[in-house]
């Protein structure tokens, strides 16, 4: 009787066409990956007027914000103006602004409720802080700042509970070299309290300094945006015709000598930057 057991059939293998070199390999990922980047649905890009829409509606959020923060401190009798990217779309920029910038400025008396005892001292951020959020916690609340271990918090206001949210910026005079600043010197627009013009174009500068020098990658990038702010406010040409008027830098009320000194500085840097000598050579500055 014949054997019924068989030998399994071996067949050869090439063991070179099974292997794919390193190379190989590398090629056939590379190629996936862009055949899987191609496949993939792109986000679509709003439109101009989706965009423009929602930067409106933010900054009817962020005028809504200074209304009601500077009416809460006015009410107490404390003096406050608002600078920075709000003040700049208040004076005609068109950039819209991301929040509201706050320099707050007490009298030693302006929180005494009794002439006759002892004048408190000015509150300090923190404090005037805390004092809008008691008065108004439907609308104020604080968050954390970037920096976990940072012993401050950061204001902020919302329209209403989880709606939209702009950063209230509290400030006093000496922080950054902002001065104390009189009642007289404040000018009202859009029923919110604005530091002066030169105030504003020369802290805008001092910003984009601060920003060319930072050592943290957010706030050097911010550098760009800041010195078309102060190219923004050089073309402000009904504001800038009434700063070549006057020597609006030796204003001791607004500018101590330091300040006064850095800003000549950094109208050089910026005009070294960005070829811009005319405008300051306008406003009394040398710029080489």
């Amino acid at each position: 009787m014949a054997s019924t057991d068989t030998q399994p059939l071996l067949i050869p293998i090439n063991e070179k066409a099974e292997e794919l070199t390193l190379a190989e390999e590398e090629k056939a990922t590379e190629v996936t990956t862009k055949v899987i980047e191609k496949t993939k649905a792109k986000k679509p890009k709003r439109s101009r007027e989706l965009k423009l829409e929602a930067q409106n509606a933010h900054l009817a959020v962020v005028l809504e914000a200074a209304q009601t923060v500077t009416g809460i401190l006015k009410a107490r009798g404390i003096s406050c103006a608002v600078f920075g990217s709000l003040a700049s779309k208040l004076y005609g920029c068109t950039r819209h602004p991301k929040d509201v910038d706050l320099l707050v400025s007490q009298a030693d008396e302006a929180l005494a409720s009794d002439p006759s005892q002892d004048a408190k001292p000015p509150l300090t951020a923190a404090q005037l802080k805390t004092l809008i959020l008691d008065t108004d916690p439907r609308h104020f609340y604080l968050k954390m700042p970037r920096d976990p271990t940072a012993d401050y918090r950061i204001l902020w206001y919302r329209t209403s509970y989880l709606g939209p949210d702009c950063k209230v910026d509290i400030l006093t005079p000496g922080t950054l070299h902002l001065p104390h600043l009189k009642p007289e010197r404040v000018t009202l627009m859009d029923n919110i309290p604005v530091v002066p013009f030169s105030l504003l174009l020369y802290q805008k500068l001092q910003g984009w300094d601060d920003h060319c020098q930072a050592e943290e990658k957010y706030k050097k990038q911010k550098q760009q945006q800041d010195a078309a702010d102060v190219k923004r406010l050089l073309g402000l040409k009904l504001f800038i015709d009434a700063l070549v008027r006057t020597n609006s830098i030796d204003d001791a009320e607004l500018f101590s000598e330091e300040f006064r000194l850095l800003t000549k500085e950094r109208v050089k840097k910026y005009c070294q930057a960005f070829k811009r000598s005319d405008d300051w050579m306008r406003l009394g500055f040398e710029t080489s």
